[in-house]
């Protein structure tokens, strides 16, 4: 599983948590964390970002369960209502790993992305993917 796969996986994990929150229980975490795990394989840093997801989405799960999600905008703002930037946390660590790992200019622009999410600042900005990796 790519770490583009694996941060949709988790986006879809967390969309159901937010509009769903009843549908999301025990179960289904146990088998989202199995795939999550079998696809990733037995990489420690994935398997961290793995029992973050669940820890999450137990998070929005609570506080879904007490609030109403219909009068969100989009799935999105009831992570960040619920978890504020942080909620976002899992899917920056799984592209940051990869671009370690692997660099890639599209996960370059996915973690610049989601690092803006997170921090609520620009990562590399005004640096290209090239630059970057020439750095390294």
């Amino acid at each position: 599983m790519s770490a583009e796969s694996l941060a949709a996986d988790i986006d879809d994990l967390y969309r159901r948590a937010v509009e769903h929150p009843t549908e999301v229980d025990e179960p289904v975490l146990i088998e989202w964390a199995e795939t999550a795990a079998e696809t990733t394989g037995h990489d420690r840093d994935q398997a961290k970002v793995v029992r973050r997801t669940i820890r999450t989405a137990r998070k929005l799960v609570r506080y879904w369960t007490e609030h109403d999600p219909s009068p969100l905008p989009d799935w999105h703002n009831g992570v960040d209502e619920a978890l504020g930037g942080q909620g976002w946390r899992a899917q920056l660590d799984t592209l940051r790993f990869a671009l370690d790992k692997a660099p890639d200019p599209e996960v370059f622009d996915l973690v610049k992305e989601r690092h803006r999410i997170v921090h609520f600042t620009e990562w590399m900005e005004g640096v290209s993917y090239e630059e970057w990796l020439e750095g390294r």
